[in-house]
């Protein structure tokens, strides 16, 4: 198992690029059109989009004096054209008619005029010159008007979202520590030592075994000497399953802001552990599964609850995976609906009783982090513990992502072997 190492020296305020992508996550609507409508929501971002008014501005009075300069040198030409006109015997109407629909003036005033009028607040013009810059980085991409944070923009998320997890865990002693149960059976190694007795018979390497008795009297006449056994290496295989509710009660209290960032921070660590594997569905009626990287464009919200749906997929896409498969479903409310259909609590629940049996019968620890604390839920956590059929744990959104990290670490550090 690979230790999780943590510098508190690390803990500092993130560079300006990382909290401007944090916002982008947090926002709901994620349109430039939205986010310039909606700047001050946003203050890392505001400063970047302000910064860039600041230059435009300078540039504009810049660019504004020398068209003003330009448009006072030409007049004063037209002026003196006039005059020698004048002098010519040409009428005053019609000299002072050709000096008004002059084109060149015409468009060197149109364009004072538009430098003179551009907006001195905050605009979709800097918005997007500002997210320019984290585009061509790599971290965001920028679809017509329709802003897509990428696996790479995520990644930063992700790292800051576990640093922030393992903030609030440092003062605990979490860790891997030896004992005697191990994880998910071993693997064979490619390390083969003399057998001893109790050593399985699956194990022997056959190879070694026959070329052992060839090389001590030139044929295969096997004595127990002969006999060589694989080294077995003890591995921890952990498949976790991250269940989010998205119905609309989990725009409140920024429990959505809460799941993305455990569901990264998770991510985060578990690719430290190349055997380990999280799979993140995001659920309301309907359940879809997506690259955990991707939840921060994902999280829409609203409708039911289908909780049934969330823990059979997460167990149908656990099948084929070894070791031990945790389910973590985070929820602020009772299940209510089955297949899209608003159904009621009490046949809802029933649905989630079988499927919690099913989670039994093959190896799958349910464990269910409740976000709020009405009686509905109560009573959920009540059936479900009184039929020992999972584990139920009440928190807030401020330290669910160190409810979850916490445990993931428990868990590796109870089934490790060192």
């Amino acid at each position: 198992m690979v230790e999780i190492g943590y510098c508190t020296r690390c803990s500092t305020q993130p560079p300006e690029e990382n909290q401007i992508l944090q916002e982008l996550s947090y926002a709901k609507n994620r349109s430039l059109k939205d986010i310039s409508r909606q700047i001050n929501r946003y203050k890392s971002m505001k400063e970047k989009a302000t910064q860039n008014l600041a230059g435009r501005q300078k540039e504009k009075e810049s660019k504004l004096a020398e068209y003003e300069q330009e448009l006072k040198q030409y007049e004063e030409e037209l002026s003196y054209e006039a005059m020698e006109r004048l002098m010519h015997g040409e009428e005053v109407g019609a000299i002072a008619e050709n000096i008004m629909s002059d084109e060149m003036r015409l468009k060197l005033e149109q364009v004072i005029n538009s430098l003179k009028y551009q907006p001195k607040e905050v605009s979709y013009k800097d918005v997007e010159d500002a997210l320019k810059e984290y585009e061509q980085r790599g971290y965001i991409d920028i679809e017509g008007e329709r802003v897509r944070i990428t696996s790479r923009g995520a990644r930063v998320l992700a790292k800051m979202a576990l640093q922030r997890a393992m903030e609030n865990l440092i003062k605990k002693e979490i860790g891997p520590h030896p004992i005697k149960e191990s994880g998910y059976g071993s693997q064979i190694g490619t390390n083969s030592r003399r057998y001893e007795v109790g050593d399985e018979y699956e194990l022997v390497d056959i190879e070694k075994t026959l070329l052992n008795s060839l090389e001590r009297n030139g044929r295969v006449n096997l004595e127990l000497k002969d006999f060589q056994v694989f080294e077995t290496v003890h591995q921890t295989r952990i498949c976790a399953g991250l269940l989010i509710d998205e119905s609309g009660s989990m725009q409140s209290d920024h429990k959505i802001k809460a799941a993305v960032e455990a569901a990264l921070a998770l991510s985060e660590l578990m690719i430290r552990e190349p055997k380990d594997k999280v799979l993140v569905f995001l659920f309301s009626e309907k359940v879809k599964q997506i690259p955990p990287w991707d939840i921060v464009n994902s999280m829409i919200g609203g409708g039911s609850t289908d909780i049934r749906a969330a823990m059979r997929a997460f167990r149908k896409a656990a099948g084929h995976e070894r070791g031990d498969k945790q389910a973590y479903l985070i929820t602020d409310t009772e299940p209510n609906a089955e297949d899209g259909m608003y159904v009621g609590f009490d046949r809802a629940m029933e649905g989630v009783l079988q499927e919690a049996l099913r989670y039994r019968e093959n190896g799958i620890t349910l464990n269910i982090i409740m976000l709020d604390q009405r009686p509905q839920l109560r009573e959920f956590a009540r059936i479900l513990a009184r039929k020992n059929l999972g584990r139920v744990m009440f928190t807030n959104a401020q330290n669910l992502g160190g409810v979850i990290i916490e445990d993931y670490l428990r868990t590796k550090k109870e089934k490790s072997f060192v």
